[in-house]
């Protein structure tokens, strides 16, 4: 909690994932009832795009369910325009009163959730989150001081043979190095979550070094230009309207307004509500790189709720960023070890690895050691 008690403002604002994957392992149909973990609410809206029947999404945090309420909201109110320009992406004067016209659509504590925030509503909520704020007052700023028109002609490179010459023969030395190793190591991500509820999980030897690993990857294969995290991370802004979030891109927001899914948020902890549902209740689980902030006995549980819960066929996505979960062997739950891969290999969030597996027959509980039930 913040001062005075209450509730502390959002983590994430925008999306650093790229829900392209989840939809490619998901494979979501009409008569889905999917769970997702909420977020920044971007992959949730994603999965509308598909119009599953159901989607709960969870998180622990008030203020991120009140998020993918507003963003919602704004969706089905706004035209296209109305909304990049309310949420952040282009230019507005006139944010507050855009918000007020379409409190109404949201639950009364959503709507005085951002009435106590209203600077960064009138900002753009897009860019306003904690997460967000790092990358755009820290990171983005100083790598343009110190790489600007180096990295203004690798973003303006055409192929990326062409771009990974760039950052291979002129951005990527002794001073990038350093760079990334301080900006991106344990003490500066506990620094920005700042949450005693996010627990954060570490297996990977070095942090900064697992960066630039990754980084050495996108560039090599993706063209940053094109890639709305990575235009956001270096630039603190979106490019242009084809390198958007999925939840953003044209299409996308003409099929979340069609969607007739039916949206739930919970508040509270993931596990907890597992337990809550019926067996066999879910057919699809997105949750997002829920392993970075739950420890390994908690995983456990999850992996448990997961199999009970989950529906013989069903999907089961999610990330490992720095903390590395694999899913147990079991014979009822299958690792899908091609579309895994491919998905490391052409995430455009380039710092993720993937676990998808599908859910296979009827399951008694599942022991795993450690796991509570």
């Amino acid at each position: 909690m913040g001062i005075n008690g209450r509730e502390k403002w959002i983590l994430y604002s925008t999306c650093d994932e790229d829900s392209n994957s989840e939809l490619q392992a998901l494979n979501i149909t009409p008569d889905d009832r999917v769970v997702s973990v909420t977020g920044s609410g971007c992959r949730t809206l994603s999965l509308l795009t598909q119009n599953p029947r159901s989607v709960v999404s969870v998180d622990y945090s008030p203020g991120q369910n009140y998020l993918l309420e507003l963003k919602l909201a704004a969706i089905r109110t706004l035209s296209y325009d109305s909304l990049l320009a309310f949420l952040g992406v282009e230019e507005c004067d006139n944010r507050w009163a855009t918000f007020e016209s379409m409190a109404g659509q949201m639950s009364a504590e959503a709507a005085a959730y951002f009435k106590r925030n209203r600077p960064a509503i009138e900002r753009g909520v897009l860019f306003s989150g904690r997460h967000e704020r790092f990358y755009v007052r820290l990171v983005a700023p100083m790598v343009h001081l110190l790489f600007g028109r180096r990295l203004r002609r690798l973003f303006n490179s055409s192929t990326v043979e062409e771009q990974y010459k760039i950052y291979s023969e002129e951005v990527d030395g002794k001073l990038w190095r350093w760079l990334v190793r301080n900006g991106f190591s344990e003490r500066t991500i506990r620094m920005i979550l700042n949450d005693d509820k996010y627990h954060v999980e570490i297996d990977v030897p070095s942090v900064g070094d697992y960066i630039l690993e990754r980084l050495d990857h996108t560039f090599s294969h993706h063209l940053a230009k094109d890639n709305h995290w990575v235009s956001f991370m270096f630039n603190g802004k979106y490019s242009h309207r084809e390198a958007l979030p999925h939840f953003l891109l044209f299409e996308s927001y003409k099929a979340i307004r069609q969607a007739t899914t039916t949206v739930t948020t919970v508040t509270g902890n993931l596990i907890d509500y597992l337990r809550t549902l019926p067996d066999q209740s879910v057919d699809k689980f997105s949750l997002s790189d829920v392993t970075s902030c739950i420890t390994k006995e908690e995983f456990r549980s999850l992996v448990d709720q997961v199999l009970r819960t989950g529906r013989p066929g069903g999907r089961l996505c999610y990330r490992n960023f720095l903390a590395k979960h694999s899913i147990p062997s079991d014979a009822r739950i299958c690792r899908e070890n091609e579309i895994s891969s491919a998905l490391d290999r052409d995430d455009l969030a380039f710092a993720y690895s993937f676990e998808v597996s599908t859910i296979a027959a009827a399951r008694e509980p599942i022991s795993l050691g450690a796991a509570t039930r």
